[in-house]
């Protein structure tokens, strides 16, 4: 993995033109290829390209490298159409190209696709959630806490969401796993353009929820308790995403 990557990864740091370079008309080939809209990490994708007008020029697929620049993806391409297999890449945005080429090595045209690489990240990687913020409540491993003066706020808010979906296994608790407390605890993702996704659990027991979400738009979650009398919750969480970024940078956690 590490010797593809060092062919062809760049994720979110690089920032490539992928316009078609200008020829005159007479001359333009009529290039393109398909990507699909969510890759899997650590697996072979299949792209779907075409090429007419092109005479007997070099026509390559290629993969950027923000050390080498563009470089060639397998064999060249014969042909008017087909498919071409890109190696399986890690979780990650990456920038691909079809291209043709003159007999001088000269670029003649280009187009090219973001491919955007999905895959399994945990909540302590999305969020970065520092070691000293983790631990066991029970048996229960969480990587994050919140605790409120309210009964019914915001916990967390994503601005601009990478990922296709969250998983989350909480529990509504307190300081201590053992504390006879009662009440119900509900957990509720609110999702940009969308119907929230709500689920329940009473006092220190365990429950989770999954929500499939919006790229690139607003989700929150948002926690209320009822029935706890005088005495309110400290929330535990764990989970983790389907996404094409290892972190989130764009949320905020409630401070209270």
């Amino acid at each position: 993995m590490r010797k593809l990557v060092s062919l062809l990864g760049v994720g979110l740091a690089a920032s490539v033109a992928l316009v078609a370079t200008p020829v005159s008309a007479a001359s333009t080939p009529d290039i393109g290829f398909k990507v699909p809209a969510h890759a899997h990490a650590n697996k072979a994708t299949t792209v779907h390209w075409h090429a007419s007008g092109v005479g007997n020029k070099t026509v390559v697929l290629q993969g950027y490298n923000s050390v080498k620049g563009w470089q060639k993806v397998g064999k060249r391409l014969h042909g008017t159409e087909g498919k071409k297999t890109i190696p399986a890449l890690p979780i990650g945005i990456f920038d691909f190209r079809i291209a043709v080429f003159d007999h001088s090595g000269k670029l003649i045209a280009a187009k090219g696709h973001k491919l955007h690489v999905f895959g399994k990240v945990s909540w302590r990687s999305l969020f970065q959630t520092p070691k000293n913020d983790a631990g066991r409540y029970g048996s229960f491993h969480y990587v994050y806490s919140f605790f409120s003066n309210d009964v019914n706020y915001t916990a967390l808010k994503v601005s601009h969401n990478p990922c296709t979906s969250i998983h989350i296994s909480y529990i509504p608790g307190t300081e201590n796993p053992n504390e006879s407390v009662g009440g119900v605890g509900t957990v509720m993702i609110g999702r940009h353009g969308r119907s929230a996704v709500t689920s329940q659990a009473a006092a220190q027991h365990k429950a989770s929820s999954h929500a499939a979400l919006p790229l690139g738009k607003t989700w929150s979650i948002n926690l209320s308790e009822d029935g706890t009398g005088s005495r309110l919750y400290t929330w535990y969480f764990n989970g983790s995403g389907i996404c094409d970024q290892q972190h989130i940078t764009s949320f905020a956690y409630n401070q209270n």
